[in-house]
């Protein structure tokens, strides 16, 4: 697997209020990002700064067998009553060495911590639901 995703609903985070800095419209995460970085620290895990990307926010997370990139991006379900409800999507990648890609080594697996911590995170907080793993 390149890529885990982990997706969930929730209507506590913005998906409804383009901030200026955003370099796309479409650049919602940001408050995400920083919540779930909070969360990972909590656990004893090293984290970065989120910061954005032009299809969301990724953080970068240290973990002391492996690195990981963490992004975060969000759809809106364009809900008149809940502006920010939506369909929000997380995704892990894990940092190779080129060599590694080449031969096909240390590839991510949804067995691996990071992954389990991420899950139980969303899988435990209020204002979150359905989460569910799509295959990559």
């Amino acid at each position: 697997m390149q890529i885990c995703h982990i997706l969930f609903d929730s209507g506590r985070f913005n998906l409804s209020e383009v901030k200026e800095h955003f370099i796309n419209p479409c650049c919602f995460g940001e408050d995400v990002a920083a919540w779930l970085a909070a969360k990972l620290t909590e656990r004893g895990i090293q984290v970065r700064s989120p910061y954005q990307e032009d299809w969301g926010w990724e953080l970068p997370v240290r973990m002391p067998e492996n690195s990981y990139y963490i992004g975060v991006g969000g759809n809106s379900a364009e809900d008149r009553s809940d502006p920010n409800r939506g369909e929000w999507r997380v995704m892990i990648t894990k940092r190779r060495s080129l060599a590694e890609k080449i031969t096909g080594k240390n590839k991510l697996t949804q067995q691996e911590r990071i992954v389990e911590i991420v899950a139980s995170v969303l899988q435990t907080e209020t204002g979150i639901s359905n989460v569910h793993f799509e295959e990559d």
